[in-house]
């Protein structure tokens, strides 16, 4: 499948030029306060050499018995720092409060949420039968922090706008680039304000921002919940104007996809690809664009701090929506992912 290339925007993450007395801010801050002292205190020294550190910094990246890092920029950032074992595990206990029992089922998926912010979780599977049962032996936490960027959800409105509801709208780049960050965006300036409209939020890992949104906001989140039982529940009980959910990729994703489809309800999704002609290349999103469920395809791009939004708009669609579960059975079948 090819899109035609239409529209083309630029953003520059915007800065505050003030600063407050602290080095460490807002999510940074709080993601600090759980780190060994060592640690904490090296980042901090960066925090103080490097102008506006808590607004370029991406994710702490913290490794049993290696260096530590940081992400700036996009950009890795090593830390004259080596954090034992039993600190990396002590500061997991701290993660989960004290009781890692209670995130077994988050864990079994490779990440916890805190401090609203992701930690992806690496180390030891636990298995049974060939399906993980949990996580041992941790040996690397990724704090992922969430950032606000205004204006980083202008060209993908403009192009939902544009598609007046009669499809949904795709949003992909490489891990890391800012998909999160501009659902997040689109998630708030489609429920809020006089044109507000009744967004439902499927938000598997919880990073889609329950806890920023204002009070105005017509939004229902469902947490935690299976992408595809997530999508089928929003679509049925919650009467939803568009759905939103993050990374779609499985079959089963797709089949729950055309109930939303069917109902006349718009999706907005996020993908992982580094450009248009990968994502055409994998099969469930393929066959999403060729039933015609996204019309418009919004891939982003970084260097540096700096953005780039780039929209595609899908040709007709080749066939009806509605025999999509017919024709995923049958790639499924052939083993097309």
């Amino acid at each position: 499948m090819s899109g035609t290339r239409m529209t083309e925007t630029e953003e520059k993450t915007e800065r505050p030029s003030d600063r407050t007395a602290s080095p460490l801010t807002g999510a940074c801050l709080r993601v600090c306060r759980r780190l060994p002292p060592r640690l904490r205190a090296a980042v901090e020294r960066e925090a103080a050499l490097i102008p506006d550190f808590c607004e370029r910094l991406s994710e702490i990246r913290v490794r049993a018995d290696r260096l530590a890092s940081l992400v700036l920029d996009g950009h890795n950032l090593p830390l004259s720092v080596v954090v034992p074992a039993a600190e990396v595990e002590a500061l997991l206990r701290r993660c989960c409060d004290g009781s890692v029992y209670a995130y077994t089922e988050s864990l079994r998926e490779g990440y916890l949420f805190v401090d609203g912010c992701r930690v992806g979780v690496a180390g030891r599977a636990v298995t049974r039968d060939g399906a993980v049962l949990g996580v041992d032996l941790v040996s690397s936490l990724v704090f992922r922090l969430p950032h606000s960027v205004p204006g980083a959800a202008d060209a993908a409105l403009e192009a939902f706008e544009r598609l007046e509801g009669a499809q949904g709208m795709l949003v992909y780049s490489a891990p890391g680039v800012g998909k999160t960050t501009l659902l997040r965006d689109l998630i708030l300036r489609l429920s809020c304000g006089p044109r507000a409209r009744r967004v439902a939020v499927v938000d598997c890992r919880e990073e889609l921002g329950a806890q920023a949104l204002g009070r105005g906001c017509m939004v229902d989140f469902l947490v935690g919940y299976p992408k595809a039982e997530g999508i089928e529940i929003a679509t049925r009980t919650l009467s939803p104007e568009v759905v939103v959910c993050d990374e779609i990729g499985s079959f089963d994703e797709a089949e729950s996809i055309l109930g939303t489809q069917s109902c006349g309800v718009p999706l907005i999704a996020s993908a992982h690809a580094d450009s248009f002609g990968a994502l055409m290349r994998r099969g469930p999103v393929r066959l999403l664009c060729e039933c015609g469920v996204f019309g418009a395809f919004v891939g982003i791009t970084r260097r540096r701090d700096r953005r780039r939004y780039t929209v595609d708009w899908a040709p007709p669609p080749s066939g009806d929506a509605l025999s999509f579960a017919g024709e995923a059975a049958r790639l499924k079948k052939r083993g097309i992912s």
